[in-house]
């Protein structure tokens, strides 16, 4: 029996990452808000500026935060942002992504629950916080992860909702396009009823 294996990453390879957040409050979490919510974009054009960024000085990648209320959806954050380099893994949200250089082939994508993901709790089997591998990224796929939660403000004690979308690249391409122009080979939803 022969056992295939994976194709190397090439050196002009870098890891397209983005992620955004949609954020709405109680007086819009129903009907027709939820209709808007579903029908939202769940990838956006990346900034130029993401191509030219030196990978030695870290791993960059678009963060968007958008609100929704009654008026519709605003951008009040659009920027990329530059992960510190690290041998071995990087954090987005509740999203672990490790390298795994050592082996050339790709990346593991693993949701990892802690408070920062917001309620319900997620749990095993056994009754721990959750930690699940969602997908494998190899050269040219392209992975999504969806999860949400409920957050509490602070200050005033009200709830807030919060949808979290990771999506990354595994590519050579430098088209401020490719993640609207094609649709993910591996999606991994964690996503509950939000009361």
């Amino acid at each position: 029996m022969q056992i295939a294996k994976h194709k190397e990453r090439s050196k002009k390879e870098r890891l397209l990452l983005q992620y955004i957040t949609l954020r709405w409050e109680k007086e819009v979490r129903g009907a027709p808000f939820t209709t808007a919510r579903n029908d939202m974009e769940k990838a956006f054009r990346l900034p130029d500026t993401l191509f030219s960024y030196d990978t030695s000085y870290g791993l960059p990648y678009h963060r968007l935060v958008i609100l929704q209320n009654k008026r519709g959806f605003e951008k009040i954050q659009d920027k990329s942002v530059i992960l510190k380099p690290t041998a071995k893994n990087c954090k987005l949200g509740c999203i672990v992504i490790d390298n795994k250089e050592f082996d050339t082939t790709g990346y593991d994508v693993t949701f990892t629950y802690s408070p920062e993901c917001g309620k319900p709790v997620r749990y095993d089997k056994r009754y721990r916080p959750l930690i699940e591998r969602a997908f494998g990224l190899t050269s040219n796929e392209y992975g999504r992860v969806l999860y949400n939660g409920r957050h509490i403000y602070q200050d005033t004690g009200e709830w807030y909702y919060e949808l979290n979308i990771l999506n990354m690249l595994l590519t050579e391409q430098k088209d401020p396009n490719v993640l609207i122009d094609q649709e993910p080979l591996n999606v991994y939803n964690q996503i509950e009823i939000l009361y």
